[in-house]
């Protein structure tokens, strides 16, 4: 298991460490907001990560227990990446980070999400957050029934 080698104890040079290039929050993105949990799904995306860089980004999530890998209940020969509970309080700050973008570039943004940050963001966040602890025990309990 490869860690990060930490220049400081700082907790936003932690962050930055993990999280400091474009693709892990893209990664997060599509995990949270976009419903993709699968290595093509991530492939599939409009920004088109190389396939070394998103395996490299995938251990990364892996080792810092930001993701759990599992092996999908209807394929045995996919995996599928899911947030942990550690991924999953990610959720208010990715809700920030759209949010801030919408503002500045009003050409893009899932206008449901927008919305709904809108009319209660906090109820928003509570609600991302319960339906991906769902999927993940869902998913979970399904994966341990195949085998």
């Amino acid at each position: 298991m490869k860690t990060i080698e930490r220049r400081s104890s700082c907790p936003i040079n932690y962050s930055v460490e993990i999280f400091g290039d474009k693709w892990m929050l893209l990664l997060l993105r599509d995990l949270m907001f976009n419903g993709k949990n699968s290595f093509l799904e991530f492939r599939a995306s409009d920004e088109k990560i190389s396939s070394a860089v998103l395996t490299e980004k995938l251990n990364t999530l892996l080792n810092e227990g930001i993701v759990s890998k599992i092996t999908s209940p209807k394929n045995a020969s996919k995996f599928l990446y899911l947030l942990t509970d550690k991924g999953i309080e990610m959720i208010p700050f990715m809700v920030e980070f759209l949010n801030w973008g919408s503002r500045y570039n009003p050409d893009g943004g899932p206008k449901t999400l927008l919305e709904g940050i809108k009319k209660n963001k906090k109820k928003l966040i509570t609600e991302l957050q319960d339906k991906l602890r769902g999927q993940r025990q869902s998913l979970t309990e399904k994966q341990a029934h195949t085998f």
